[in-house]
């Protein structure tokens, strides 16, 4: 498989990367909003250069961050990627990405 063939993903296995079949955008957007429905927000805090960090939690585990005060069930699915460890969402709200998601 070449890289970059559209609707294929790299995935890494047990004995190093793997290709699989790319899920399209309304199966990610369902199974983040899915997610985002049972999270909460975990305690605020700032780094040293004052930006603001709110974790999302799902039953004790931190499954996303938002860097505005907003309620994760009124943010939007945006854009997502692949990365070594799950897929990546973007949480959108009034058309600005105010944090992130990750899904196994």
């Amino acid at each position: 498989m070449p890289f970059g063939t559209p609707g294929w993903k790299w995935k890494v296995g047990r004995f190093g990367y793997t290709v699989e079949k790319e899920p399209d955008y309304e199966e990610m957007r369902a199974k983040a909003k899915e997610v985002l429905s049972k999270a909460i927000k975990g305690a605020a805090w700032r780094c040293r250069c004052g930006s603001l960090h709110i974790p999302l939690v799902v039953e004790g585990q931190i499954i996303g961050e938002l860097w505005e005060d907003v309620d994760p069930k009124e943010a939007e699915v945006g854009a997502y990627w692949f990365g070594r460890w799950g897929t990546k969402v973007q949480l959108v709200k009034d058309g600005k990405v105010v944090g992130f998601l990750w899904l196994a």
